[in-house]
């Protein structure tokens, strides 16, 4: 079975795993496991329209019981070392302990190199707040579920501009975007889109699962999935799983 992901505007985690639910992935099997990680966060999914297309929101509403509780909190910020042994020490299947620990990683090494820092003591900010991780970890659930036998994504193209960091303003290619393209070879475009498409959550995912970046191959389609992003774009803000047999 061949997992196609189109990233027709963009990758992030959320957009990603709203797709493979959509694609039947079980929402109760990914919040049943998420609730291993003993966060405080609540999991919910939603069906939104795109240009009239159906397609999934996978919401993560963290801090639900504390609303004093702001998101710039030191609670959230955790270096690669904390989440590692948050996973390991985790009850989750191994397979998804290891594949979450490998995404976090290519997101760690590229944090370095801008920040000039180790790899182990990145503090991680928006990655190491509880919805990145529990993107990236139900992300990892989800391909533990499907078991695909080869994950290919299109070629992903970014928007252009700036965006909010916790440094301040940044641009687009966000620069931990760009080193991970570079560090593991991924092709990268812009289109003249004024938004941040990509995230370091949703390419540092590619960089770790993804056996290529290409057009879609010759498959026979079997299921199809759409995951809503929150933006409103001049393009449809989805992200499309296609799945199917090579023919």
């Amino acid at each position: 079975m061949i997992l196609y992901i189109d990233a027709i505007s963009g990758l992030a985690g959320d957009m990603l795993v709203a797709s493979l639910i959509d694609c039947g992935v079980d929402f109760e099997y990914i919040k049943s496991n998420i609730s291993l990680l003993k966060l405080d966060v609540e999991l919910s999914v939603e069906e939104k329209f795109v240009n009239g297309i159906k397609a999934k929101r996978f919401i993560v509403n963290t801090h639900p019981h504390d609303h004093e509780h702001h998101r710039d909190n030191t609670y959230h910020h955790r270096t690669f070392k904390d989440i590692k042994r948050m996973l390991i020490e985790s009850s989750l299947p191994e397979a998804v302990k290891e594949m979450s620990i490998k995404i976090f990683e290519k997101i760690a090494l590229a944090e370095a190199k801008v920040h000039s820092k180790n790899p182990e003591d990145i503090s991680f900010h928006e990655v190491g707040a509880d919805d990145s991780i529990v993107d990236i970890v139900s992300f990892s659930l989800c391909i533990d579920n499907l078991k695909p036998e080869k994950i290919i994504f299109s070629p992903l193209c970014d928007g252009r501009g700036f965006t909010k960091s916790m440094h301040g303003i940044i641009p687009v290619p966000a620069p931990a975007v760009l080193e991970i393209a570079r560090q593991n070879g991924i092709p990268l475009s812009t289109k003249n889109i004024e938004s941040e498409l990509i995230t370091p959550t949703g390419i540092g995912i590619a960089a770790a699962v993804a056996s290529s970046f290409s057009q879609m191959p010759s498959m026979t389609i079997e299921k199809i999935g759409y995951g809503a992003g929150t933006k409103e774009l001049p393009i449809p803000n989805v992200v499309r799983a296609i799945i199917g047999k090579k023919n």
